[in-house]
């Protein structure tokens, strides 16, 4: 059964059209882009012993002291599951303190003391980071970029119930 599929898969199937996948292909793009610009914050915030996703999970809980865990995983478009675990690893460090009721939904989220030092302390590293991306594309090349990648997610959303439908799967 798997050889007859197999060989119908390869009918029709030229391997030379993968060629162009990562040329023309927004999501291979985005994802190539978001590691790029990842490993460089994660060079940036090596001294202070973060990653750039941790920098970022202190800044959303920073922004939003008492959130939960469930409303910074919807406002971050993650998964509450490996949220909770990044939070952990935070807490474990004092970075982080999580109060309150029970479970992701009920546990308020706050930054401790040393929380806030280290966030004091990696800001301005934060700024010169984006001003250094800012330098090589232009305070507007930076501004369209962002705009640019606003405007996919939102195109990639309104397209996710479309591409869910049996007529847009692969046969």
């Amino acid at each position: 059964m798997y050889q007859a599929v197999e060989e119908a898969d390869v009918n029709g199937f030229d391997p030379k059209s993968l060629k162009n996948v990562a040329a023309e292909c927004p999501g291979f793009q985005a994802r190539a882009t978001a590691r790029a610009i990842t490993r460089f914050y994660n060079a940036c915030f090596r001294q202070f012993g973060i990653t750039a996703e941790q920098f970022s999970l202190l800044v959303g809980i920073g922004a939003a002291e008492e959130t939960t865990v469930v409303q910074l995983a919807a406002s971050a478009g993650v998964d509450a599951t490996t949220l909770s675990r990044n939070v952990r690893n935070l807490e474990e460090r004092d970075l982080v303190c999580a109060e309150g009721g029970r479970g992701r939904a009920g546990k308020r989220l706050s930054l401790t003391r040393s929380g806030r030092r280290l966030m004091a302390d990696a800001f301005p590293v934060w700024e010169w980071a984006k001003a250094e991306l800012s330098r090589h594309l232009g305070e507007k090349g930076l501004l369209s970029t962002r705009q640019a990648m606003a405007e996919l997610a939102e195109a990639a959303e309104a397209s996710s119930s479309v591409a869910l439908e049996p007529s847009h799967r692969s046969r």
